[in-house]
């Protein structure tokens, strides 16, 4: 089966994105003209029309008569649900400079439903990590992850817990295939919200929940992560048979 990749046009409307986060963009401010565009993407000026015109109909931004092409709201983080993606590499493909901090780690026994998820034998302990992602001090997504303590053969304390959890599991001789996923739409209670420091304790978060597998069918992780509604999406394509 061959593999479609993104026209040239969404390329840019993603590194345009990626710009705007970078240069600290707000709605009303104005955007970069064409010419400055295609200088700095190296492309032509059809290209750059096209992803502003892709921009225009997610509602991201404004075309003004004569005077350019105007921020409306924050770029979102949307993303096919059906592609299984870490969250550090999720943040980076899309331009987000992310904080990662560790808000706790630690070695505990797990509980039945813990035990069950992660298919554990009796006495197996687990790694709890709970982190916190940043961006321009704002809250953006914080995440729980439970796996074998057994999957990671050193000291806790010798472990950078801050970078891709995928890739330090990878490094460990354990790479995650596949994963069963939920999303839910949900609030965060005003404990969470004290926690990661927000003051949207009623604003929407997308509770997206999964338990990761290796080749072989194997339950190695199991992940809480709740992404701000403001700057998360998902998609998926659904057809009928």
């Amino acid at each position: 089966m061959t593999r479609r990749h993104p026209t040239l046009a969404i390329q840019i409307r993603d590194r345009l994105h990626a710009l705007i986060v970078e240069q600290g963009l707000r709605p009303g401010d104005r955007l970069p003209s064409e010419n400055e565009l295609m200088t700095l993407f190296d492309v032509g000026r059809t290209s750059i029309r096209e992803a502003f015109k892709l921009l225009e109909q997610e509602g991201l931004i404004q075309a003004r008569h004569g005077d350019g092409r105007y921020l409306t709201s924050q770029p979102s983080l949307d993303r096919p649900l059906t592609r299984l993606e870490g969250v550090t590499e999720m943040l980076a493909s899309r331009g987000f400079t992310a904080d990662n901090t560790v808000l706790d780690v630690v070695a505990t026994e797990p509980d039945r439903h813990q035990r069950e998820l992660l298919q554990l034998p009796p006495g197996e302990a687990i790694v709890r990590l709970e982190r916190l992602r940043r961006h321009r001090d704002d809250a953006l997504l914080y995440s729980i992850d439970l796996f074998p303590r057994s999957l990671i053969g050193r000291p806790m304390d010798e472990v950078d817990w801050t970078g891709s959890l995928f890739q330090l599991l990878t490094e460990y001789g354990h790479t995650i295939a596949y994963a069963v996923a939920q999303v839910r739409a949900v609030t965060l209670s005003h404990a969470q919200a004290e926690r990661i420091g927000s003051h949207e304790d009623g604003g929407a978060w997308l509770l997206l929940l999964q338990t990761h597998h290796d080749s072989a069918g194997r339950p190695l992780l199991y992940s809480q992560d709740y992404h701000r509604g403001t700057d998360f999406s998902f998609h998926l394509v659904r057809r009928r048979d």
